[in-house]
């Protein structure tokens, strides 16, 4: 503990001033000092016998008055004599000076000692008798005693002035030898300004360099670190817990070289951590003197690291939510709102899928449409709320009686579609018979249904699935021309039976000639995805158009052709994925140079629709739906009747939902501009059917700033999934983009939390701020996406955009 209190050269000189003492003392045990007791009994002895000389005289002429007054003269001028005697031979004492009787001791062979001689008197030849000499005592007891000897006395004044001499000259000397004055000034001055501490150990682990930071860290000056062990001051200065660790200066003087070892431990009362780096010093002569070790708090950044790993984990797990809600979302945008049903989208993507599939493996596929008999009159007779509860007693009833891999689509009205994998038109016709068997029996609302039901399968050798779907139409025309509440099957069907094309088909006789070439669903669905990454709002309209022209081309089209109206009312602005978004977001009127780009990206549409799928009926929609009526009869152009019904729903659509330059409709203000431009622009008798339509099946605009739609809500989702997968891999720049794209589709959409939230993001990429603070907004945006999807949810949804 001493040594840890004092500096080196406190040290150096007691160790110095202990050697010479202890040599001084060694030099009196060899004899160098003569003893003082012995030389003080040899010079008394001397004086005594001289003494005893001079009176022997005396004795002989027994002048006894002369030889006491010469006594009494000699004791008071010897202070050290105590009583001197004078005893004859036979031992009598003739003569005192002083208590002499008490203070003698006789002695042994009456030796002398050094404070009692003897020294005999002879007179005429004769031993008179002695003369004694008694002394004071000449040893004190004590400490003085021992102070007294010279040899003590000489340490003890070496050891005061020396160890002064010696701290003064090696404070001048040793001064030279500081390692902080070694160093160039210049050099020093350098280490100080470092960041990172810094220390330089000797092979004792003893600090004999430290730069300014690590004097900060230490919070100790120069002197308390230098020559101090490096392992003591982390340990206990600085709380840093190396006690019993091997320390990288440790294993530096081992000859290692360490980078990065993290040491933690509490500091300043919290909790702490320091990259500790340490590297030996090696001589010219490949000798390791010692170590040098730097210090780099990196406090901050550990309890920013464990917030990042807390902040990454609640982002999995939101991500997690976002991606479970986005599958409840997706399903339920799949789903026929009022019987749950898939609708006719997920339908036919399915279906095409599991065509396409029995085909390459030849298995078998069987098929049936459902129709409700006379359920028009049950609407008229009962009201609607009556035949809502018959549909969706019949929707029970049928995926209650098919198999769990078997699809139940309500496919229109009254309508209904059911795909069977794996089965053949035998066993179609056999689940057929059942399901009409068991709605005889239903008796919903207490009323009494019968069903009509066409059956097809592929080994009736459809050319796709709409022509399996059109054989089964075909088969349900049947069954109700002969009486209805049957099953009829394709291969049933007489060849030379006269059927009704025109009622079969429900078809124009100037589309029927048209080329139907197949449409994989699938390949929609990627391309109105796409649509829907480059702009949500594009992507919904469609949606909704669509819709609408499903709903209107109701016992105006066939099956199929009543698919691919839809198919076109889901692509008809599929050109838009390629315009620029400051036309496409463009907050005002367009430009005409900008109408003409637009013009120029609705026939790149087109030819993206005809080079994709190659049906004619289909290009032929899409191409001309902007022809207006007044044209049509004037340059006497075929305008197919879905392009007419297209033109109506996609002009509906746009003036009752919000535009970059103007606010939404209501319906009847829609309603008046249709039948404004009947006969101009667009069929007259359509436009009155197509308003009939919307008011039957009671279709409403979603109001987004109360509510949020299932697409908008999905799309959002998506989006929040890109976005986390774009921060997991650190990608900055996608970040920026998808959160870019998120506030567009948020603020159009009035969801202005989101938006707000995700222009933050943005605004934190910008700034090129720190990845804590973009986990933490993307978290924040992500419970606010999972409020508004968990809103959706749990809503039951309102839009009549639904089959």
């Amino acid at each position: 503990m001493l040594s840890r209190l004092l500096n080196p050269i406190t040290r150096i000189t007691f160790g110095l001033v202990s050697l010479a003492v202890s040599l001084i003392l060694l030099s009196t045990l060899l004899g160098v000092f003569p003893d003082q007791k012995s030389e003080t009994a040899q010079k008394r002895e001397l004086i005594a016998e001289s003494i005893a000389v001079n009176f022997s005289t005396m004795a002989s002429s027994v002048d006894s008055e002369t030889m006491e007054n010469n006594l009494e003269a000699l004791a008071e001028r010897w202070p050290s004599l105590s009583s001197i005697g004078v005893r004859e031979s036979d031992g009598f004492l003739t003569m005192e000076i002083g208590k002499h009787s008490g203070n003698w001791k006789e002695s042994v062979g009456n030796q002398s000692t050094a404070d009692q001689i003897t020294i005999p008197i002879y007179g005429e030849e004769t031993d008179w008798g002695q003369l004694e000499f008694r002394f004071k005592q000449t040893s004190q007891a004590g400490i003085w005693e021992f102070l007294s000897r010279p040899e003590i006395f000489l340490s003890s004044l070496f050891a005061v002035f020396g160890f002064v001499s010696f701290y003064l000259y090696l404070r001048f000397v040793l001064r030279q030898l500081d390692p902080s004055r070694v160093v160039p000034q210049r050099v020093k001055d350098a280490l100080d300004t470092l960041a990172e501490g810094l220390i330089v150990v000797n092979k004792n682990q003893e600090i004999v360099l430290a730069n300014q930071s690590f004097q900060t860290i230490a919070q100790k000056d120069e002197t308390e670190l230098i020559g101090k062990i490096a392992k003591n001051i982390t340990n206990e200065a600085m709380n840093l817990g190396t006690d019993g660790l091997d320390t990288p200066w440790e294993q530096a003087l081992e000859g290692e070289t360490v980078r990065g070892h993290l040491i933690t431990g509490e500091y300043n009362g919290d909790r702490a951590a320091f990259l500790v780096s340490s590297s030996p010093i090696i001589d010219d002569k490949g000798v390791n003197r010692g170590a040098i070790a730097s210090f780099e708090d990196v406090t901050q950044l550990e309890r920013k690291k464990v917030e990042l790993e807390t902040m990454l984990i609640e982002l999995d797990a939101s991500s997690s939510e976002i991606k479970r809600q986005n599958s409840e979302l997706a399903f339920l945008a799949t789903r026929d709102p009022m019987t749950g049903c898939l609708n006719r989208r997920a339908f036919f993507d399915r279906f095409d899928q599991l065509f396409e599939n029995a085909q390459r493996h030849e298995l078998p596929i069987a098929s049936f449409m459902v129709d409700i008999d006379k359920f028009k009159s049950i609407n008229d007779n009962h009201g609607h709320a009556t035949g809502d509860a018959v549909l969706i007693a019949v929707a029970s009833l049928l995926q209650e009686k098919v198999r769990e891999k078997d699809i139940v689509c309500r496919y229109g009205g009254e309508e209904f579609s059911i795909l069977l994998p794996n089965t053949t038109i035998h066993q179609a016709c056999v689940v057929a018979e059942q399901i009409r068997t068991a709605i005889e029996t239903l008796n919903p609302a207490g009323l009494e249904l019968t069903t009509s039901i066409g059956v097809s399968a592929l080994s009736e050798a459809p050319e796709s699935p709409e022509d399996m779907l059109d054989q089964a139409d075909k088969c349900l025309y049947v069954a109700k021309r002969n009486g209805r509440n049957q099953v009829v099957r394709w291969d049933d069907v007489p060849n030379d039976i006269e059927i009704d094309e025109s009622q079969v088909s429900r078809l124009p006789e100037e589309s029927s000639v048209a080329k139907r070439d197949r449409i994989p669903f699938h390949a929609v669905t990627a391309l109105i995805s796409a649509l829907a990454f480059r702009d949500q709002d594009t992507a919904n309209h469609c949606r909704r158009v669509a819709d609408l022209c499903v709903a209107v081309s109701e016992g105006l089209l066939s099956a199929k052709d009543s698919y691919i109206l839809e198919i076109a009312g889901l692509l008809h602005d599929i050109g838009k994925i390629g315009v620029a978004d400051t036309i496409l977001l463009k907050s005002d009127k367009l430009t005409e140079a900008e109408r003409a780009t637009m013009r120029k990206h609705q026939r790149f549409g087109v030819e993206l629709v005809h080079t994709s799928f190659g049906c004619d009926i289909l290009d032929n929609i899409v191409a001309n739906y902007q022809v207006t009526h007044d044209q049509r009869i004037s340059e006497k152009l075929n305008v197919p009747l879905g392009a007419r019904i297209l033109a109506i729903a996609d002009a509906f659509d746009s003036m009752t939902h919000d535009q970059a330059y103007r606010s939404a409709l209501t319906r009847k203000q829609a309603f008046a501009e249709l039948r404004k431009f009947a006969g101009t622009q667009f069929d007259p008798e359509l436009v009155e059917r197509f308003i009939q339509v919307v008011k039957t099946n009671n279709f409403q605009k979603v109001e987004f700033s109360d509510k949020i739609s299932k697409q908008a809500a999905l799309g959002i989702g998506l989006q929040i999934e890109r976005l986390a997968e774009a921060l997991d891999s650190r990608d900055k720049e996608g970040i920026g983009n998808i959160a870019s794209r998120l506030t567009e589709t948020a603020t159009k959409h009035g969801i202005v939390a989101v938006a707000d939230k995700a222009n933050e993001i943005t605004r934190e990429i910008e700034l090129d701020g720190e990845l804590y603070d973009l986990i933490r907004c993307t978290i924040e945006l992500m419970d606010l996406c999972r409020y508004a999807q968990r809103s959706m949810i749990k809503i039951p949804s309102s839009e009549s955009i639904s089959h």
